[in-house]
């Protein structure tokens, strides 16, 4: 497809001003007539379609815009699946001990409580293991399986790890354990040597294009363990339905594609929040405000994932696993309470941290020109560095590693820019670390803390030669540019045919041209921009979160701008609003 190529030099109040490009699509007029027609589709939803990739395929489109469980993949495709199968099936015959063995995250502890509910279904009360963030570490250790072994187990289920688990496995096998592994990491180098190895990224044997997260492969292990079980057809149907609201949780948190299957799991998954039947998380929608007509992955991004992570982050991660099996009223409510304020203190310590990671960017920024940042602090909670590398890529526009130092050792997280592998930067710097691992964009590292003057001189220089030459212009996707007649509830009622929005799935982004404000603009809440915006005889409410910097810009004359359009209750009266994303002068 052919782009037109705009530049902005807007940022967000409070960061560094760069360039910014639009980035607008477009598309062939006779494939987006073939599809506005074949399907019905408004012409602005079939063009931005068509500018998506989209051919006329009767059969892929019906399976996008109504996606249904019937969709699905057999269980069974998954290499490995009749092995794991087998062999817990022979567990839960011969009554051997089965431990859980999860992970602290939300797509871990989500994948945990749905692997225990599906062999409590099947008559079977597992064991589990939440690993402790900084007392465990991640994955799988040593210690954990000793101590599984020393409980009797003799069979463990992985969910959301154990890919890499080559040490730990075979520790479990010489204790006389074997291992079912459930996960959807990439494996690096060499698999272990366990019973089964069900993992749709496994390198042998590619499962499909758009990746199940670990929640995603733990149901399709319970589908598979209900397929050859003596349970009817119908309980297990009814079951399975009843899991996917975890299946949502983790799979949106994980920030996995929501294409493909992931697609058909998250949507039904949303309705199935929306219907639980589980005590703990309907407290914790009463938590995050939950306005009772709809869930969407914002609310798991914002209110529900966050809570969820607070417990692995900050405390115990069992905490948000209780939360999800509990059948306790009382209990959930109780529950929900700790992990908001579980939240709310990884909140100000992430502050905290946040603050004092400025004032340290600030200053090597100021002293020399800096290409990657790595920034450390004594006592620093290893819990939240991760998300504060995060910020400050956002902040800055670098690559930034954030570590929780002491003594003797430093350990923390490394947040990437479009463009710049981390995970490559790390092994290019080795010699300096301890430990390290992740991918393009994020990974996690360990090096003796007198080694970090000398690290960060190495990540800098390895950084300024990738990045010096590098096109640092930001860029905004933007599907279509319209008409202000064409935004209308006929088009709002067909976007809303492409949800659940995501990752692989972005909510599409506008353009219009030569817009002036009908009322002055002015400044409400925590820095969002209001105002009521004409083209002609049309005219929109409008307003841009955290976009008071651009007050000038709307005051000065015509202004293009890029928005989403959205629904607004007042005084039980519905009308469009447009939500601004960016805007500049007008170009013409």
């Amino acid at each position: 497809m052919n782009f037109h190529l705009m530049l902005s030099s807007q940022r967000p109040s409070g960061q560094p001003m760069r360039p910014s490009r639009w980035q607008v699509a477009s598309a062939p007029p006779d494939v987006v007539r073939s599809i506005a027609g074949q399907f019905g589709l408004h012409p602005v939803v079939a063009r931005l379609l068509t500018a998506r990739g989209w051919q006329a395929d009767r059969l892929t489109a019906e399976n996008f815009l109504t996606p249904m469980l019937k969709h699905l993949r057999s269980p069974f495709d998954l290499l490995d699946m009749d092995a794991a199968v087998d062999r817990t099936h022979e567990a839960l015959r011969t009554g051997q001990r089965i431990c859980v063995y999860g992970d602290y995250d939300v797509d871990g502890v989500t994948s945990t409580a749905l692997m225990v509910g599906v062999l409590k279904f099947l008559g079977v009360e597992p064991s589990v293991v939440i690993p402790h963030r900084i007392n465990d570490g991640y994955g799988m250790n040593v210690s954990r399986v000793e101590q599984i072994a020393a409980e009797g187990c003799q069979l463990i289920i992985t969910v959301d790890t154990g890919i890499s688990a080559v040490a730990e496995i075979r520790r479990a096998r010489e204790l006389g354990i074997d291992v079912v592994v459930t996960d959807h990491h990439l494996a690096v180098g060499e698999l272990p040597m366990a019973a089964a190895l069900v993992n749709p990224n496994r390198s042998d044997g590619l499962y499909e294009p758009t990746r199940l997260c670990g929640v995603g492969v733990a149901f399709k292990f319970a589908h598979a363990l209900l397929k050859k079980s003596s349970v009817e057809e119908a309980e297990a149907k009814k079951f399975l339905l009843a899991q996917l609201d975890l299946v949502a949780l983790g799979t949106v948190a994980d920030v996995v594609p929501l294409t493909g299957e992931n697609r058909v799991l998250v949507r039904h998954g949303l309705e199935a929040i929306l219907g639980t039947r589980r005590p703990g998380l309907r407290a914790l929608l009463e938590m995050s405000r939950f306005n009772q007509q709809n869930v969407t992955p914002e609310l798991i991004g914002f209110g529900l994932g966050p809570r969820l992570n607070a417990a692995g982050r900050t405390n115990d991660p069992t905490l948000a696993f209780r939360l999800l099996m509990t059948t306790d009223a009382a209990e959930a409510s109780m529950l929900a309470r700790r992990l908001d304020e579980l939240n709310t203190e990884r909140r100000e310590i992430e502050s905290d941290i946040l603050d004092a990671s400025v004032r340290q960017a600030d200053d090597f920024l100021q002293r020399s020109e800096t290409f990657a940042l790595v920034i450390g602090g004594q006592g620093w909670h290893l819990g939240v560095v991760g998300i504060v590398a995060g910020r400050l890529t956002e902040r800055y526009d670098v690559p930034a590693i954030v570590l929780a130092c002491d003594s003797d050792h430093a350990k923390g997280s490394a947040r990437s820019v479009p463009g710049f592998d981390i995970h490559e930067a790390l092994i290019a710097c080795g010699e300096h670390l301890l430990s390290y691992g992740g991918h393009s964009a994020a990974a996690g590292l360990k090096l003796k803390t007198n080694a970090l003057p000398k690290f960060r001189e190495a990540v800098n220089s390895y950084a300024q030669d990738l990045l010096r030459n590098m096109d640092r212009t930001r860029t905004i996707h933007v599907d279509a540019e319209v008409d202000p007649g064409e935004v209308t509830w006929s088009l709002y009622g067909d976007l809303q045919k492409l949800q659940p929005h995501g990752e692989g799935n972005p909510e599409p982004l506008f353009l219009m041209r030569s817009v002036e404000s009908a009322t002055q603009p002015r400044i409400v809440g925590r820095n969002h921009l209001k105002m009521r915006l004409r083209v002609g005889g049309t005219a929109f409410d409008a307003i841009g979160f955290s976009l008071g910097h651009l007050k000038p810009t709307f005051e000065s004359g015509r202004t293009d701008i890029l928005f989403r359009p959205r629904e607004n209750h007042f005084n039980g009266m519905s009308s469009l609003e447009l939500e601004l994303v960016d805007g500049r002068p007008a170009a013409r």
